[in-house]
This record gives structure tokens, C-alpha cells and sequence, in this order.
């Protein structure tokens, strides 16, 4: 990777950074694709362009809702307008990566820039299929494990449980179903583990999915684990900080509110989903089960 190659990166995720809308697991996420394409070669080169074109389609996205909110003009219509342009870019950068670009180091990069294209596009089960390849692959950094954690989690909440009006909750139809993505989803969160302070977002992720799944005692557990974690020396400084960083609180009461939504989601929280980990079987096998 060229120099100039790097510098242009470094500055868009600089760029990037300064966008509240921003998190900074993607900040970090996106750093992690980087590195995975610093090599040489003309794979290398090729799915840096395509990553060099995301950060530009994304940056763009974000700079139009800080404008936005600037004019107080936030209507949903101007939101969706942003979010097509957005879409647009994506669905052009996925035509170029779909074709297998090389081995190794490039082709995670490349599974993993193509599983966050098909995140900002909420096509959860095209995330999940693409994390799972890259973890094959040798993907193993928490980040990926809890990116694929969580779409998995997500995959079972959409697929899985459905509004009820009456009650103004979501209620599983398919218990077993649900229960079993759910339980891939912690295995992922448990593959993510590495004695580091993320470990706490990831134990407090086992437990709100363990919740979700009717694990009481196991997710009571995994809570407790989270709060010790957090209460160590010197966790405070980790990348991510507590939990709530994410949007997540440690408390036992927190719920996840996407799954235990109070009405139907809207498109707003759609497009401000998360990322998370992985199992060993796909996600068609459960969906076809």
C-alpha cells in the first residue's frame, strides 16, 4: 500500500470521526478493513479503491444529516433522500466486490467491506452470510466476532418474532428457531473473548441475548461479568469505554430496544442499527430448518 494510499484513508476516517452520527465501533471497524488491505499487489489496490469509494459514499451520507440538523430542517423525507443517494453508491460498490479479488488478507477485507455495504443497506442476512465467510477465512478479531454476534441476534428478531398491536410488544412465533440463532449469536460473542476490556461488551451482549432466548440465570450471569469487567483499572481508557458508548447501558433492567421495541420499527431505526459475530453453520440452514 502506497503511502499516498494510506494518507488518503487516514484522512477520510479523520473526516469521518468528526460526524456525531458516526459511531465509534464503525470508526474502528472501518480501521480494522484498512488494515486487512495494506498490502501490495493488484488485489490489494483494487478492493482499496472500492474501500476508498465507501468512505467517500458514507462520509457524504453523513455530511448531508449534519447539515440537516444544522438548518433544523430533519424532515424524513430529506433523511431518505440522503439514505437513497447513500444506497445507490453502495449497490455500485457491491457489483464491483462481488467477484472474488484475492486471498487472504484481501479477500477478508473484501468479505468485510462487502458485509458493512450490505449492513448500511439493512440486508441482515447478506451481513451475516458475508461475516461468516470472512471468519472461515481467518478473521478473528472481537470486533468482527461481535459485529456477527449482533446481526445474528438481529437476524433472529426479524425472522423469528413479529408486532403484536394488542400487547405493544414483539412476541416470538418460532420459539425453537429463535432460540437456536440466538444461541449462534452467543457463541460468536463467546469466539470474541480475549481477555481485553471489549470483553464487557461482548459479556453484556451474551446476557441481553441470553434474556431474549428465556435464559434467566445464564444471562444474570454474563450481566455480573460485564460489571466486574468494567470495574477493573484501567478499563475505563479501552477503545469503546462502557458500554454505553454503543448505546448500551450495564445495567440488568436495560433492554435492547429494536428487539423489545414498543411499535413497529421505523425506518429511522433502520438505518441506525449496529454490528456484531458468527456461528459454524449458515444462516440459510436455520432459516430452511
Amino acid at each position: 500500500m502506497s503511502w499516498a494510499d494510506q494518507e488518503e484513508i487516514y484522512d477520510r476516517l479523520d473526516r469521518l470521526g468528526e460526524h456525531e452520527t458516526v459511531s465509534s465501533f464503525a470508526l474502528a471497524f472501518y480501521e480494522l478493513i484498512s488494515d486487512h488491505l495494506a498490502g501490495e499487489g493488484e488485489s490489494a489496490q483494487a478492493v482499496r479503491l472500492c474501500f476508498v469509494e465507501f468512505l467517500e459514499v458514507i462520509e457524504r451520507y453523513h455530511r448531508a444529516l449534519d447539515l440537516f440538523a444544522s438548518e433544523q430542517q430533519v424532515t424524513l423525507g430529506n433523511v431518505r433522500s440522503a439514505a437513497e443517494k447513500r444506497d445507490i453508491g453502495l449497490r455500485v460498490l457491491l457489483e464491483r466486490l462481488s467477484v472474488d479479488q484475492g486471498r487472504g488478507e484481501v479477500e477478508i477485507g473484501r468479505l468485510l467491506l462487502t458485509a458493512e455495504c450490505y449492513y448500511q443497506l439493512a440486508e441482515v442476512e447478506r451481513v451475516v452470510e458475508r461475516l461468516e465467510a470472512a471468519v472461515r477465512a481467518g478473521a478473528d478479531d472481537p470486533l468482527v466476532q461481535f459485529a456477527l454476534g449482533y446481526n445474528r441476534f438481529e437476524l433472529a428478531t426479524q425472522a423469528f418474532t413479529r408486532y403484536d398491536p394488542k400487547s405493544g410488544e414483539r412476541e416470538v412465533h418460532d420459539e425453537d428457531r429463535f432460540r437456536l440463532l440466538c444461541l449462534s449469536a452467543v457463541s460468536s460473542f463467546q469466539e470474541g473473548l480475549s481477555g481485553t476490556a471489549f470483553d464487557a461488551q461482548l459479556h453484556w451482549w451474551i446476557g441481553n441475548v441470553l434474556r431474549s432466548a428465556g435464559f434467566e440465570d445464564a444471562a444474570d450471569a454474563s450481566f455480573a461479568k460485564a460489571k466486574e469487567i468494567m470495574g477493573q483499572p484501567g478499563n475505563i481508557d479501552e477503545p469503546f469505554g462502557p458500554p454505553d458508548d454503543l448505546g448500551l447501558e450495564l445495567n440488568r433492567e436495560s433492554e435492547y430496544d429494536r428487539a423489545r421495541s414498543s411499535g413497529p420499527i421505523t425506518e429511522d431505526e433502520v438505518r441506525q442499527a449496529a454490528m456484531l459475530l458468527r456461528r459454524s453453520y449458515s444462516a440459510s440452514d436455520i432459516l430452511k430448518g
